[in-house]
């Protein structure tokens, strides 16, 4: 073999055990931190506080209410008030409040009126509105047992609201219903 041969086999093999990692074409490179940060997830809760029974008379009629031993006459109104509370963390939360469940009874359909409403502490419904930030509410319920009821109507008759609860579901941020404080 002669020179210019050998010379050019050598430095072939050397370019070839180069590119093949036997060494290193000296290309540069960098890196550098992202500092991206953590993501923590939010929450919401809900939290409803002890109760209250009044009559008309604004006499606080609890004990015997939740026994079963409060005996309504016409004219006559039951309002329950209980404190609800409303935690919500996460930068762009907003959670719906509704009221589930139904009483159920005995009386005759026309002789007792029902209403509810949850409040903040300005007055202002929030029930079934979109909720914004974390806040103290009152629900209440009344019951009115008609004045106008004849005779001996409903006597005995019962209405049962151990079965009404508070939920409080999230509402996706794409969403853009009504809002509530």
């Amino acid at each position: 073999m002669n020179k210019m041969t050998k010379g050019a086999l050598a430095t072939g093999l050397g370019v070839a055990l180069l590119i093949g990692g036997g060494g290193s074409l000296a290309v540069w490179n960098t890196s550098a931190q992202a500092n991206a940060g953590t993501i923590v997830a939010g929450d919401l809760g809900l939290e409803a506080g002890a109760g209250t029974w009044r009559n008309s008379a604004g006499t606080d009629v609890t004990e015997k209410v939740q026994g079963g031993k409060y005996k309504i006459v016409p004219g006559d109104s039951l309002t329950f008030t209980q404190p609800v509370t409303v935690e919500l963390s996460g930068e762009m939360m907003k959670a719906k409040l509704s009221v589930t469940g139904a009483p159920q009874g005995t009386f005759t359909q026309g002789n007792y009126d029902i209403s509810g409403d949850v409040v903040d502490a300005n007055g202002n419904t929030v029930f079934d509105q979109i909720l914004t930030k974390s806040g103290s509410y009152t629900a209440s319920a009344t019951f009115t047992f008609k004045e106008g009821t004849t005779g001996v109507q409903d006597t005995g008759a019962s209405y049962d609201f151990s079965n009404i609860a508070y939920k409080l579901d999230q509402v996706a941020s794409s969403s853009n219903p009504t809002t509530a404080p």
